[in-house]
């Protein structure tokens, strides 16, 4: 019975580390990812920009992200929706300084 019982407490003791591990493997990741917005481009809206535009005009200062994933950021980062882009908005875009 003592045997068992140190069975499932090894096993236990095990599943609760790998989810402190990743979880703070997760967190480290996520914080060094989190944009400074000092380090990266602000620019302003237009009238008949969309970010589908600014994303095509843009994409060559960041070649790592798809054109997708470059809207995806700028909607993160500014907390907009793409539908909601006026023109004189200032938005911090994934192109370093």
């Amino acid at each position: 019975m003592n045997e068992y019982l140190n069975q499932k407490l090894r096993g236990i003791s095990f599943v609760v580390l790998f989810v402190i591990l990743a979880v703070t493997l997760f967190f480290t990741l996520t914080n060094s990812v989190v944009a400074d917005s000092s380090n990266y481009k602000t620019i302003t809206v237009e009238k008949g920009d969309s970010l589908w535009a600014l994303a095509q005009h843009y994409h060559s200062g960041n070649p790592g992200l798809t054109e997708e994933a470059f809207i995806t950021w700028v909607e993160r980062e500014n907390g907009i929706n793409r539908d909601a882009i006026q023109p004189n908005q200032k938005l911090i875009i994934p192109v370093r300084k």
